[in-house]
């Protein structure tokens, strides 16, 4: 699946011919898939929720909700089909929470008082906890800013705030392991219940994206200098199995 086109459009590829959609009227800025739904959040402050055909694997035609409730541009989604859970972030620092299948509004989120972009979000497999980072600009120095990750229950209440010593650029949730990487090279791996620190590296260049395998055993990252870091767990695996 691809976004991020200035038309506002899904392409699913790997079909004959590709299949293109339209919902959106600004730039898809986020997309996630979860089991048989994808979400894509945009500029034009909604979220689209799309259901994929268990038969033929393509998108359904008619996206199943469109999600209102931002004022400003959609900058992060994750879902859970397990949880029935659609988190969204935006420009303007608030989370908004809707069911996956009915797309019900559940509840507003305000990780912090002062202005914060939301730039990701995560749902924590199991507890259903979830994770919101932020970026909050300095109040001493004009112009430098700084991340904050949040931990709040599925009902809302905040269980931790932790102040990032780099500004988060990537984050990958899986289960009870959420991996944050900054823009200096930081990469961190925190429980997800309560953000405790378990595993901490700097890489020579900024993070880009991370993930995990599938049997949990390897961290993928790739860097701002073009390269892909394969970090291996020869102990036991990051995430519980």
């Amino acid at each position: 699946f691809h976004s991020n086109w200035w038309e506002g459009k899904v392409t699913h590829h790997g079909v004959e011919p590709d299949s293109v959609y339209y919902q959106h009227k600004d730039v898809i800025t986020s997309l996630k898939l979860d089991g048989r739904y994808l979400a894509t959040g945009a500029r034009d402050t909604t979220v689209v929720l799309w259901k994929i055909s268990k038969k033929t694997g393509t998108i359904k035609a008619h996206p199943c909700s469109i999600l209102y409730g931002h004022n400003s541009e959609v900058t992060c989604v994750a879902l859970s089909q397990e949880l029935d859970l659609v988190v969204s972030g935006s420009r303007e620092g608030i989370v908004l929470i809707h069911t996956l299948k009915q797309g019900t509004y559940v509840r507003t989120l305000s990780p912090h008082s002062a202005p914060m972009v939301v730039t990701f979000v995560g749902i924590a497999g199991g507890t259903g906890n979830i994770l919101v980072a932020g970026d909050v600009a300095s109040t001493s120095t004009k112009g430098l800013v700084h991340s904050v990750l949040f931990l709040f229950t599925v009902n809302g209440k905040l269980i931790k705030r932790v102040k990032l010593e780099d500004r988060t650029t990537a984050l990958f949730v899986e289960d009870d392991r959420v991996v944050v990487g900054g823009a200096g090279g930081s990469l961190e791996i925190r429980c997800t219940t309560g953000l405790a620190t378990k595993h901490k590296l700097r890489l020579k260049s900024g993070v880009v994206a991370v993930s995990i395998d599938p049997r949990k055993h390897h961290l993928f990252v790739t860097t701002g200098d073009g390269k892909m870091v394969i970090i291996t767990s020869t102990a036991k695996p990051f995430v519980k199995k």
